[in-house]
């Protein structure tokens, strides 16, 4: 729990930095807003991206029937992979100047086979030290959102960010033989908030934050959702964008249900390629 701390810690200080920036960004809008059109005037905006997860930090813990279980370590204990790219898609659908509808959706699929070094309590599923281990771990998210600018000038545009996203994380186990197989998963909707920055440097490149966060207490289930990405994209021509970024995506949720009681404590972070299409 306090690596998870620390990591969160680390993503507050990096968000009131950003937020700093975005204020001398949007001063500097401010300056500059008197003249012409205002900036990202597209309506629609798809972007088809590749994400490459390094160094993913997963720990678990399901408990079984009686409340019994053990804290491990996906890819220390289990050899699950920690390196991995993925495709994303994402994208918006501008109503007039002031409202847009967002969707993305991206899904995780990461594999662990190793020889246990500990025994395990998984669920209702014992194992002992040197017992071969297969795992499996699948997550999907789908979101759909409504983004409000408050603030467009010709060369920033900052907007307040509200939707859903609808997760479900699988995580199955079992002996190499196959015995010993158990699963469990957890699924829901969540509501998501945050603030997105565009910021024009010239006419060719623009320089583009979000920050997305949810805490939950209360129910079944407590914990927290939190997503940062920080890209720059260049239009190369009329309707295409390439863009390289950060992103950060993270899920530490402390859930009591019959199909996953326990802990879900999950980062991925890594580099985001992007190529976007979009109609003005």
């Amino acid at each position: 729990m306090d690596s998870v701390k620390c990591r969160d810690i680390r993503s507050v200080f990096g968000f009131v930095v950003v937020m700093s920036i975005l204020g001398q960004l949007a001063a500097g809008g401010f300056a500059v807003a008197a003249a012409g059109s205002e900036g990202f005037p597209e309506t629609f905006l798809l972007r088809m991206s590749a994400y490459g997860i390094r160094d993913a930090d997963t720990d678990l813990a399901v408990l079984s029937s009686e409340n019994l279980g053990t804290g491990f370590s996906f890819v220390d204990d289990l050899g699950g992979d920690q390196s991995l790219t993925i495709p994303r898609i994402d994208g918006h659908y501008r109503i007039d100047e002031r409202h847009r509808i967002e969707f993305g959706s991206f899904r995780i699929e990461r594999d662990g086979r190793d020889r246990l070094d500990i025994d395990l309590e998984i669920g209702d599923q014992s194992y002992t030290a040197g017992d071969t281990v297969i795992s499996e771990i699948n997550y999907e998210l789908l979101k759909v959102g409504y983004a409000y600018s408050f603030y467009r000038s010709q060369t920033v545009e900052l907007s307040a960010t509200a939707g859903l996203n609808a997760t479900d994380y699988a995580f199955d186990y079992r002996l190499v033989d196959g015995t010993s197989a158990g699963s469990s998963r957890a699924a829901g909707v969540l509501p998501m908030f945050g603030i997105r920055m565009a910021y024009e440097i010239n006419p060719g490149w623009s320089l583009h934050y979000l920050s997305e966060v949810l805490f939950v207490e209360g129910g079944d289930v407590e914990g927290s959702l939190q997503n940062y990405e920080l890209e720059i994209r260049y239009r190369f021509a009329r309707r295409f964008l390439l863009g390289v970024g950060l992103t950060r995506f993270s899920i530490d949720v402390t859930a009591r249900d019959p199909e996953w009681n326990g802990r879900i404590a999950d980062t991925h972070q890594g580099i985001l390629v992007a190529a976007s299409y979009l109609v003005e």
